[in-house]
């Protein structure tokens, strides 16, 4: 039996982060969002899709999923509490046009900041994705990573 769905890395080039003192602004371009290709075992995968697969896959992403035409950013707002030699980040994301509360650790990894957490979509109003008369269903999570340095 061939995998239908996969799990997908998607990767977002147009964003902005800022500190200053403890306070923390965010501002993400949607629309810069793009389909690396599925994921494997936790390893990329990204000759699996050729481009076609991609743009169908990125298609439905920002059509039908986040529809980006009507929310193009996303945008946070919070502050960053010093915690060892990383922080502790407590806010308000705002995404597909509601706000809701979010709060994550962040790790110094030899000067590169790194974060993971989960979103749970539907927390924003956000539905989850169906295909082919509902065999292919988009799981209510989205796993965020981040490393940053500073610029």
């Amino acid at each position: 039996m061939s995998a239908v769905a996969h799990d997908l890395r998607v990767s977002l080039p147009g964003f902005e982060i800022g500190l200053e003192g403890n306070a923390v602004t965010a501002d993400f371009d949607l629309k810069s969002l793009v389909i690396d290709g599925p994921m494997s075992n936790g390893v990329l995968q990204a000759d699996q899709y050729d481009a076609g697969k991609k743009a169908d896959v990125a298609k439905a992403m920002h059509g039908e999923v986040l529809h980006t035409d009507k929310n193009p950013k996303a945008a946070f707002t919070g502050t960053a509490t010093p915690v060892g030699d990383g922080y502790r980040v407590e806010g308000q994301l705002q995404l597909a046009g509601n706000t809701q509360p979010l709060a994550f650790d962040v790790r110094n990894d030899g000067g590169t900041y790194r974060a993971a957490f989960d979103l749970q979509p539907s927390r924003w109003t956000i539905s989850q994705y169906k295909a082919m008369l509902g065999a292919i269903k988009l799981k209510d999570l989205f796993k965020v990573e981040l490393a940053l340095t500073e610029a």
